[in-house]
């Protein structure tokens, strides 16, 4: 080889040495790059399922406390069935004794009429009795009369 050629070789060789530093150090820049896209999307990812799983045990809680919801107001629901059919038994408990008490008190003015009817049939009785007993008495006393009327003829007649 020629000795003037080889600072040249040298030199081109060196170019292509440069040529080929600089494409990987630009491969590696884009790979860097791309490495710290990738650990960032890892990372949003990462922050991402955390906060999916951080949510999910917040559904988890509010379903739960939305179970516990249900049944508190399903046993409140029962237990107002069952007050609700407690007071239909007493409602239906009261509507009976209120009938038993409108039959009697339906008995009890029929039987207060009737002693109504008898006692206004009783004071014509005694009305129609002591009018009787006045006309009697009229008469005793009209008979008596007579009587000590005789009487006192009988005496004047056989004080004679």
């Amino acid at each position: 080889m020629n000795p003037r050629a080889l600072p040249i070789v040298n030199a081109v060789g060196c170019i292509v040495l440069a040529g080929f530093i600089l494409i990987q150090w630009f491969g590696g820049q884009v790979r860097d790059k791309e490495l710290h896209e990738a650990k960032s999307r890892e990372i949003l990812e990462k922050n991402a399922r955390l906060e999916a799983e951080k949510r999910a045990d917040q559904l988890q809680s509010d379903i739960q406390g939305l179970k516990d919801s249900v049944d508190s107001i399903r046993k409140a629901a029962e237990a107002a069935e069952k007050e609700v059919a407690l007071r239909i038994e007493d409602i239906a408990k009261f509507s009976a004794g209120l009938e038993e008490a409108k039959a009697s008190i339906v008995t009890w003015e029929q039987a207060v009429k009737e002693r109504d009817e008898a006692l206004v049939k009783r004071d014509a009785a005694l009305a129609e009795r002591d009018s009787k007993l006045k006309e009697l008495n009229g008469q005793l006393v009209a008979t008596r009369k007579r009587l000590d009327e005789a009487v006192a003829e009988l005496k004047k007649a056989g004080a004679r």
